[in-house]
Formats: structure tokens, C-alpha cells, sequence
């Protein structure tokens, strides 16, 4: 009896010690976790005699509604420094060539500040942890 107590107040000791250890780190644990991908800046260029904002090709899925979407990358404050997450974004696709995509801003989508995500592992899901890459 008295070894039964021993073990089951040490399984609830170290529950409790795991607890506080993610409490503490679980940012830092997400974060280290985390994919890790590699983005761009929308740039300025021309197409058809008109100059056009353009993200590589890479950075545009299409989505199960049919709609055009980025993967916006920006910082976020619940993570640390070097931490992003990451939001879909509608994209108003004018036409592509040359392996860029060229689309206009105020439809509810990117602004020229707006970080996209150009190359990830695997799937990424709407408001997900990711570190930058190179």
C-alpha cells in the first residue's frame, strides 16, 4: 500500500513538473518545432506595357473554393523573436509568365509590405507557427 502511494504521488509530481515546463517553454517549444520556409516581398514589374506588382508563381495555390490564395508571413507577439505565423490571402490573379504572378492590391488581399510564402514542407494551416529559412 505504502509503494502504491509512492508511485502515484510521483506520476502526479512529474504531471505537474510537465505541466509547468510547457507553461514556461511551450513558445519556445512551438517555435523550434515549427516548419521552416522561405518568403519574398511582392516586387514591382511589368507586364503587357503596364507595371504590375508580381510574387513568384510558387506563392499562389488555389484553395478547395476555387479562389487564388498567398500565404501572408508576418510576426507575431505570442511567439518569439524569430517566429512567424502564417494567414491565407485572397489574391486577385491578373495573369502569370515567367514563373511570377501578377495581381493588383485593394481586393482584400496583399499590400506591398506583406511578406508571401514562397517555398514550404508539407501543408501549412491558417495561423500556424513557422520559422524563416534561407
Amino acid at each position: 500500500m505504502k509503494v502504491k502511494r509512492i508511485v502515484t504521488i510521483s506520476i502526479f509530481l512529474l504531471f505537474l513538473s510537465s505541466v509547468a515546463v510547457f507553461m514556461v517553454f511551450g513558445p519556445q517549444i512551438r517555435a523550434a518545432l515549427s516548419p521552416e520556409i522561405r518568403y519574398e516581398y511582392p516586387v514591382m514589374a511589368e507586364a503587357d506595357g503596364q507595371l504590375m506588382n508580381a510574387i513568384p508563381a510558387s506563392a499562389v495555390w488555389t484553395g478547395e473554393d476555387g479562389e487564388r490564395y498567398a500565404w501572408r508571413v508576418s510576426r507575431s507577439d505570442e511567439f518569439p523573436e524569430s517566429t512567424f505565423v502564417v494567414n491565407a490571402v485572397p489574391v486577385a490573379v491578373d495573369h502569370e509568365a515567367d514563373g511570377m504572378v501578377y495581381f493588383g492590391y485593394g481586393f482584400g488581399g496583399l499590400s506591398q509590405s506583406d511578406a508571401v510564402a514562397v517555398a514550404w514542407p508539407g501543408t501549412l494551416k491558417e495561423g500556424m507557427c513557422v520559422r524563416p529559412g534561407r
